[in-house]
């Protein structure tokens, strides 16, 4: 099925908020009003703690499935996938704080909620995305394994993607998570910095390439400030 994307770049699509040597939050908006944020801590030698989050005031164009947010990816290394790159060995996901399940077909679930069996992980991210990543889609993704809360029994994003504290979107009775999901990370190798997000960009993606917003790299700001979004399509499976 053919996609149109938007690949948001831009002062106003992508900002770090705030960083430290074991901390950094990133966020990225569209025009629409759909956005998100993601906050990346340092929690052990080789592990890492990211916070997702569905921050959207608005959807535009973008309804239902679209206006989920079932991703964010991100690049360890040299561009591409590289031999000796970190990568995810697994980990776990659950629920964040003040956070809800939403028409979630075998219950209503609430913060500290495992959700591994509708999220995944991977290393080898396809199309748009960046190799590293967390994902409510199948495509390119292991699941973390866990009970199975929203059938079907498989990943199958967008369902069990995010939606905002606030609703913005009719879910056409899609089963999504309210706010936010927390992911602990095993690597395959000792972390000492964060500099692989400033170095190469985060990216977010709504609905099975519905949108991807990008933050920038720093030195980005003249070709942001000259470009704004690039227009795409293509096949994702």
């Amino acid at each position: 099925m053919s996609m149109l994307y938007r690949c948001a770049l831009g002062l106003a699509a992508g900002l770090v908020l705030a960083s430290s040597a074991s901390a950094i939050t990133v966020s990225a908006s569209d025009p629409s009003g759909l956005a998100a944020e993601a906050q990346f801590t340092i929690t052990g030698p080789a592990q890492l703690t990211v916070r997702l989050k569905n921050t959207s005031t608005g959807n535009g164009a973008f309804t239902g499935a679209a206006a989920i947010l079932t991703g964010i990816s991100w690049d360890f290394g040299l561009a591409g996938v590289n031999g000796g790159d970190n990568t995810i060995l697994g980990g776990t996901i659950t629920i964040g704080a003040m956070s809800q399940s939403v028409n979630f077909s075998t219950g209503s679930y609430g913060a500290g909620t495992d959700v591994g069996g509708e999220w995944g992980y991977g290393n080898n991210g396809t199309g748009l995305s960046f190799p590293n990543l967390l994902s409510a889609l199948q495509s390119g993704t292991t699941a973390f394994g866990g009970a199975n809360l929203d059938n079907p029994a498989n990943l199958d994003g967008p369902q069990g993607g995010l939606i905002a504290s606030a609703t913005v979107s009719q879910l056409g009775g899609l089963g999504a998570i309210r706010d936010e999901v927390v992911a602990v990370l095993n690597l395959s190798q000792p972390i000492a910095n964060l500099n692989f997000i400033t170095q190469n960009n985060v990216r977010f993606e709504f609905g099975s390439d519905a949108l991807f917003l990008t933050t920038p790299t720093p030195g980005s700001a003249a070709g942001v400030l000259l470009g704004g979004a690039i227009l795409a399509r293509r096949r994702r499976k």
